[in-house]
C-alpha cells in the first residue's frame, strides 16, 4: 500500500472513529411546564446534557396538560410517540390497557435503598402490577390556609373547624366569613375522605353516593346555610387576600398565588387538613412515563435521566424553584431544603411528614376522566340546588358506573 493510500484510509478511519465517538442516543421529554417551571426543567435537562455527552434530551413544552394530553393521543395514532412525557395517573392507566408504556423501573437499575426513598405515597399512585411503571415529578397536595389574626391555631379536628368557621363569621358581622369554598370535586373529595369513604372501593365499586358522600355535601352546604362559609366565585385565594375568608383548603401548588394575593396585609399559615373520623392528605401532580415506542438505548437514557432529574440535589432545587414537592425522603430531609421551610413557615405544612403517612389521591384508572367529570358536575347541580344531594350523587354514581363497565369491557 503507498503512502497516499494510507493517509486517506487513516483519514476515513479516523473520521468513521470520530463519528461514532460523536453519536447521541437523542430522547424526547414532553411536558406542560411554561413559566418558572418551565426553565426549571430546561436547566435541569442542560444540566445533564452537559454531564452526558453521549445522551441529548430535547424538552419540550406542549402547552396546558389538557393540550399535552390531546398532544398524546394524537402521537399514539401517529406512531410519534415522545421519548418520555408528563402523565397523570389516569392517563398512564389508559396508555397501559392500550401497551403503549414499559416500566420505568427496568430502566433506571434502583437500588432497594433508591427504590425505597421514593416517598411511599408517591410509589402507591406510580405502580402497577407492582411496578414503578412511572416515576413521580411535580407533586402537591391539599393544605388548610389560614389568616392567623382570625386564627391564631389551626384547628385539627373537623369539628374544631366548623366551630371556628362559625365564630370568626359571628365575631365580625359577617365581614369574613370563617371559610371560602368553591363546588369542586377536589373539595368534595376531601370531605368524604374525612368522613372515612372514597369514590370507589378496591374492586371499583362506587361508594361516594353513600352515607358518607351525603354527609360530606351536607357539611358543605350547611356552611353556606349557617353563613360561617362563604361560595366564592373565582379563586379562594383572591378572596382570602382581601380578607373576605379567614380559612380555605388548596393545593400547595397554588402559594405564589396566595403569596401574592396576601402580599403584605396579613400573616398566614398553611396547616394539614383537619381530621374527621380518619386524617387525609389528598396528593396530587404529574410523573413520567417511558413510550413502548422508545428503542433501547433511548430506554436506557431516558432511565438515566429520570435518576438525574429526582435525585436528592435535583428534586430539591426543582422543589424550591416551582413551589412542588420533593419526591424523594432524602429530598424532604434535606439540609437545603429544611433550611427553606424554616426560611418560609408559612409553607411548612406541605411537606408535613405525618401526612405523608395518610397520603391519598384520586382513582387511577382509564375511567377516571369521564367519571371525575360526572362527580363535579353533581357536586355542582347540589350546590345549585338542581338536584337534590341524593339524586345528585345517586345520577353520578350510575354514569360513573357505565364509564368503568364500558373501560373493563374493552378489549386491548
Amino acid at each position: 500500500m503507498n503512502f497516499k493510500k494510507l493517509i486517506v484510509l487513516t483519514l476515513v478511519l479516523t473520521v468513521a472513529m470520530g463519528g461514532t465517538a460523536l453519536a447521541k442516543t437523542e430522547i424526547t421529554f414532553w411536558h406542560a411546564m411554561s413559566g418558572e417551571l418551565g426553565k426549571a426543567i430546561d436547566y435541569l435537562t442542560e444540566q445533564f446534557n452537559a454531564q452526558n455527552p453521549d445522551i441529548h434530551v430535547e424538552s419540550i413544552y406542549q402547552g396546558r396538560y389538557s393540550d399535552l394530553n390531546t398532544k398524546l393521543v394524537a402521537s399514539v395514532s401517529a406512531r410519534t410517540t415522545p421519548t418520555i412525557a408528563q402523565v397523570y395517573e389516569n392517563w398512564t392507566d389508559a396508555f397501559i390497557r392500550n401497551d403503549l408504556l414499559v416500566p420505568l423501573e427496568d430502566y433506571m437499575h434502583l437500588t432497594e435503598e433508591e427504590y425505597n426513598d421514593y416517598i411511599e405515597v408517591f410509589r402507591g399512585m406510580n405502580s402497577w402490577d407492582g411496578k414503578l411503571y412511572t416515576i413521580p415529578y411535580n407533586k402537591s397536595n391539599w393544605i388548610l390556609h389560614y389568616n392567623t389574626e382570625f386564627v391564631p391555631e389551626a384547628p385539627k379536628t373537623l369539628e374544631e373547624f366548623l366551630q371556628i368557621s362559625k365564630d370568626i363569621t359571628a365575631a365580625t358581622n359577617g365581614e369574613t366569613k370563617g371559610f371560602g369554598m368553591r363546588p369542586t370535586l377536589e373539595l368534595f373529595h376531601a370531605f368524604l375522605y374525612l368522613n372515612g369513604q372514597d369514590f370507589l372501593d378496591e374492586d371499583l365499586n362506587v361508594t361516594f353516593n353513600g352515607p358518607e358522600g351525603v354527609a360530606a355535601m351536607e357539611l358543605m352546604l350547611g356552611m353556606l346555610e349557617d353563613g360561617s362559609a362563604l361560595l366564592i366565585d373565582g379563586y379562594e385565594n383572591e378572596a382570602f387576600g382581601d380578607r373576605m375568608i379567614a380559612m380555605y383548603i388548596g393545593s400547595s401548588a397554588g402559594m405564589p398565588h396566595v403569596e401574592n394575593s396576601v402580599g403584605d396585609k396579613f400573616q398566614f399559615k398553611t396547616a394539614p387538613l383537619p381530621a374527621g373520623v380518619r386524617p387525609g392528605a389528598p396528593f396530587m401532580g404529574t410523573n413520567i412515563a417511558l413510550f413502548k415506542a422508545a428503542n433501547e438505548d433511548q430506554r436506557k437514557a431516558a432511565g438515566e435521566f429520570i435518576r438525574f432529574i429526582t435525585n436528592t440535589e435535583n428534586t430539591v432545587y426543582f422543589a424550591i424553584k416551582t413551589g412542588y414537592l420533593p419526591v424523594t425522603y432524602s429530598g424532604l430531609n434535606s439540609a437545603e431544603y429544611q433550611k427553606w421551610l424554616a426560611d418560609n413557615p408559612h409553607k411548612a405544612a406541605i411537606a408535613n411528614l405525618d401526612a405523608f403517612g395518610y397520603g391519598y389521591w384520586q382513582p387511577k384508572i382509564a375511567a377516571w376522566e369521564q367519571a371525575r367529570s360526572s362527580i363535579g358536575q353533581a357536586v355542582e347541580k347540589a350546590f345549585l340546588g338542581v338536584m337534590s344531594i341524593e339524586d345528585a350523587l345517586n345520577e353520578a354514581a350510575f354514569e360513573v358506573e357505565e364509564a368503568i363497565e364500558e373501560m373493563l369491557s374493552q378489549r386491548y
